[in-house]
């Protein structure tokens, strides 16, 4: 997508065929290219060809031209592009490599995210590079993105495979885009009835509907879809805390079956454990709790005086356990 960016050292803007020979002096530098997921080029004539073939009115894919603005020389390209199946924006970007050290990519991609967020609701930004290079990986930490997992991607030719990480940074958002999102702001605000506790990497809250009694939610801290979106420590901690959690509700409960569903799809695409005490014969076939129609009926939101009742059992055991 076109745009037109000043930040304090950099101007951004479309590239053009005619930027063909700027761009030739990093795309055809086997520097540059080392990490690179394209081949090498030999020609600027070839860089012209792929400038020409670029789609600079796609609204998922922000590639622009780097210019120093002291100079006005094009000294780089680079941007985001949307990634539906991980609900996110991948970063990518080449400089001349005599510009290097500088900071012009974190202030190039901070500027652009700032954009594209005012334009779309971005929920997280990823990075994909070479293990060995390492001064993209400084890029993404001072990006505020961290290390997810390891994983490897290959040249477009086919020519060369890199061991390579995956960093990712997720966005809170909006209560209009993410309910969760927005219960927790509320839980934030002191606002929310519902709130039992505040563990490390989650908000323990009552279900607003007590159709199946101690009907607990952990609402995650992080906006995210996928346990796989999580940093390793983040994630461990994330299922120690639902455990702890489910424990405490059995405890306080005595139910004769925990069930446990992490859930997070349309407004509330943003991961939360539904943990649910079963008793023998609470639903009238046997199966899981959706199938029930009136779970969210009004008769089973509690009064003031249950709600605390069921908040002062669960954390008398959530005590016990932390």
């Amino acid at each position: 997508m076109k745009v037109y960016i000043e930040t304090e050292h950099l101007i951004l803007r479309p590239l053009e065929p005619d930027d063909a020979e700027a761009a030739f002096r990093w795309c055809g530098d086997p520097a540059v290219n080392r990490y690179m997921i394209y081949p090498l080029y030999h020609r600027a004539e070839d860089v012209r060809t792929w400038l020409e073939s670029r789609n600079p009115d796609d609204p998922d894919s922000y590639d622009e031209g780097i210019v120093l603005k002291e100079t006005g020389e094009l000294i780089g390209s680079g941007g985001l592009h949307r990634v539906p199946e991980r609900n996110a924006w991948e970063i990518g970007y080449n400089l001349r490599a005599d510009q290097w050290g500088h900071g012009y990519a974190v202030e190039m991609l901070n500027a652009l995210i700032e954009h594209i967020r005012k334009e779309h609701p971005v929920e997280a930004i990823d990075g994909i590079f070479a293990a060995a290079n390492h001064k993209s990986q400084r890029v993404m930490e001072k990006m505020g993105m961290s290390f997810v997992r390891d994983t490897s991607f290959d040249r477009l030719d086919g020519s060369e495979t890199f061991p390579a990480k995956y960093y990712r940074r997720n966005f809170t958002q909006p209560a209009d885009r993410c309910l969760v999102c927005g219960r927790i702001e509320e839980t934030l605000r002191g606002e929310n009835p519902y709130f039992v506790r505040e563990l490390e990497t989650g908000y323990v809250v009552l279900g607003d509907y007590q159709r199946f009694e101690g009907y607990t939610l952990l609402l995650c801290k992080e906006h995210a879809t996928e346990l796989s979106q999580l940093t390793p420590e983040f994630r461990a901690a994330f299922l120690r805390d639902m455990a702890v959690t489910a424990e405490a509700v059995e405890n306080a409960f005595r139910p004769d079956k925990m069930n446990y569903e992490l859930l997070g799809v349309g407004k509330c695409r943003h991961m939360h454990w539904h943990l649910f005490p079963r008793r023998q014969g609470d639903t009238p076939k046997p199966g899981p709790v959706w199938r029930v129609t009136d779970m969210n009926d009004e008769c089973w939101r509690p009064s003031p005086e249950k709600l605390e009742e069921l908040k002062q059992k669960l954390n008398r055991e959530l005590d016990k356990l932390l």
